[in-house]
Parts: C-alpha cells; sequence; structure tokens
C-alpha cells in the first residue's frame, strides 16, 4: 500500500485546519479567561460595596447605641437621685445606719417626748396671777403663746396657753399650787422618737440626692440633661426644706412643752359648815347679817310709805286744830 503524496496544496490545508483549530482554542480560552476575570471583578465588586455598607451600618449603631447607652445612664442616674429621696429610701449606708439605730433600745435619755396638758385652778385674783405667771414663764426660758382674761370680781377667769420647758413642767405645776388650789392636771406625753429618727434619716438621704444632683448638673453638656438635673434638682430641695421644716417644729415641741391654764375666782364663802365653837360663832354671825339685812330691806321698802304716813298725819292733826278753835 502506497502513502499519498505531500503536496504544497496538501500542506498548505493541513496547516490551515490546525491554524483553525488553533484559533477555535484560544477564542475559547479567551472566553473563559474573561468570564473568569468578569466574575472575579464582580466578586471584588460586592464584597467591597457590602463591607463599606456594613461598617457605616456598624458605625451608625454603635453611635445610636452610645447615645442611648449615655442618655440611659443619666435618665437612670437621676431616677435614681429621685427615687432615693422622694420615697424616703436612704441609701446603702443611711438604710445600714437605720437598720443599726432602729433595731438596738434607744436610752431613755435620748428619747424624744412631746408633752402637752392642761391645769385648773381657782385663785382669788384670776388677773393678777395671769401676769405673775406670764413673768415665771419668760423667767425660765418658755413664752405665752396666748392669753386671755374676762369678767370681774366673782366673774373672773383668766386663760393662758404657756410653753415651757419640758424639765421646767413639774415645776411651772408646783409654781400654780402656790397661786391658788389645782383642781384639775392632765398630762400627756408621746414619744416621738422614731418618728425623728425617720426625718433625720430621710433628710441625710436628701442631702445626698441633693448634692449628687448638683455634680450632674455640673457635668452635664447638651442642655437636655441641664434641664433634667436642673429639674430634679429642684424637686429634691422643696422635698428638703419641707423636711427640714417638720424636723425643726417637731425638735420645737420636744423643747417646749404646751400646757393650757385655766384660771378662775375662788367663790366666796356664803356660810360655813358647822364644826364646834368656831362653827356655831360663824353660823350665828351669818344668821345675823342676814337678819340685818332682811331688816334693812324691809326698812329701805316701808320708809317711803312712812315718810308719806307722816305727812298724811300732820295734816290731818293741822286741820283738827283749826276746827277745835274756831
Amino acid at each position: 500500500m502506497t502513502s499519498p503524496g505531500l503536496n504544497d496544496d496538501r500542506i498548505e490545508a493541513m496547516r490551515g485546519s490546525v491554524m483553525t483549530a488553533v484559533d477555535r482554542d484560544i477564542r475559547r480560552r479567551g472566553r473563559r479567561a474573561r468570564r473568569a476575570i468578569g466574575l472575579t471583578a464582580a466578586s471584588v465588586l460586592v464584597v467591597g460595596v457590602g463591607g463599606y455598607a456594613l461598617s457605616s451600618i456598624d458605625l451608625q449603631g454603635s453611635s445610636s447605641s452610645s447615645e442611648a447607652s449615655s442618655s440611659s445612664e443619666s435618665s437612670s442616674s437621676l431616677d435614681s437621685e429621685g427615687s432615693d429621696a422622694a420615697g424616703g429610701r436612704a441609701d446603702a449606708p443611711t438604710n445600714k445606719r437605720l437598720g443599726g439605730t432602729t433595731n438596738r433600745a434607744v436610752p431613755d435619755a435620748d428619747r424624744q417626748v412631746v408633752t402637752t396638758g392642761s391645769v385648773s385652778v381657782t385663785v382669788t385674783r384670776p388677773r393678777q396671777v395671769a401676769a405673775r405667771l406670764s413673768t415665771y414663764v419668760e423667767g425660765i426660758g418658755g413664752r405665752v403663746d396666748d392669753r386671755s382674761e374676762s369678767g370681774d370680781g366673782e366673774d373672773a377667769t383668766a386663760t393662758l396657753r404657756v410653753r415651757v420647758p419640758a424639765t421646767k413642767v413639774a415645776a411651772t405645776i408646783a409654781r400654780l399650787e402656790e397661786q391658788g388650789t389645782v383642781e384639775d392636771v392632765s398630762l400627756e406625753n408621746q414619744d416621738v422618737t422614731s418618728v425623728s429618727q425617720d426625718l433625720d434619716a430621710r433628710i441625710d438621704a436628701l442631702e445626698i440626692s441633693v448634692d449628687r444632683l448638683e455634680s450632674i448638673l455640673g457635668a452635664s453638656e447638651t442642655s437636655k440633661e441641664v434641664i433634667a438635673a436642673e429639674s430634679a434638682l429642684t424637686k429634691r430641695q422643696e422635698q428638703l426644706e419641707s423636711l427640714q421644716s417638720q424636723r425643726r417644729s417637731l425638735a420645737g415641741q420636744v423643747e417646749l412643752s404646751t400646757i393650757t391654764i385655766d384660771l378662775a375666782q375662788e367663790p366666796r364663802v356664803d356660810s360655813v359648815e358647822p364644826g364646834g365653837f368656831s362653827g356655831g360663832l360663824r353660823d350665828g354671825w351669818n344668821g345675823l347679817v342676814t337678819t340685818v339685812n332682811a331688816v334693812v330691806e324691809v326698812a329701805g321698802r316701808l320708809l317711803p310709805w312712812a315718810a308719806v304716813a307722816v305727812v298724811v298725819a300732820g295734816a290731818v292733826r293741822l286741820v283738827t286744830r283749826r276746827r277745835a278753835h274756831g
């Protein structure tokens, strides 16, 4: 068998066929390369845009979270200051101190007691006694809150409402016994130790709250924070002043006891109960006085009639004499 001969046309045809196949393969590989490059570029673009978006979202979220956290901390701080004082609850150290104070027994010398009372006294001259008592009360460090006087003679009365030091209540009653007859004494003691301790604790808590709110106000940077701090501080200061006023009033009631003194005129003795010679003598004297008073009264009533009778009798006698001479 013989091989076909290779002439120029045959060689050229074979070369064209090979080059065509090579060109086809190159174009196929070029398309694959461009496709891979395009996919790679698209992936890079998508990843870059997504990363930028995510970073932007993260920055915005962290900023909002930071602002929210700052606002929440400021608000919770102000609320905490308000709740501690408005509800009357002390901070942790104060609560601990309160627990120790209320749980242990308070010595009698440290107890807070408010004493009020009234005394009824019969005296010979209520107005003069009222003046002397006013001078006495002021002399022992007390004061007269109210004084009224009325009537005269047997109807004379006087009333005083005095504030005397708690340690001078017994001495004041003894002084009244020297001025007259003490008819009735009524005293009431009210233990306010727990009330005063509660007020002291609440005042301490509010003072701490006010100090903290002043610090918060000084550190505030935005107008919103300043307004919130000022509002909370104003409320705490008003509550503090109210409690301090109550505490001063309670301390004044403990220091000075309130006593109402009623002074009445001592009745005159119209008769004396029988009792031996002196009693009989007084009874005889009272009877004599009564009889004399009755005689005088009758004489006073008859005197006008006696005068008229004398005038009439004189006229009758004069007429009778004239007729006898005529």
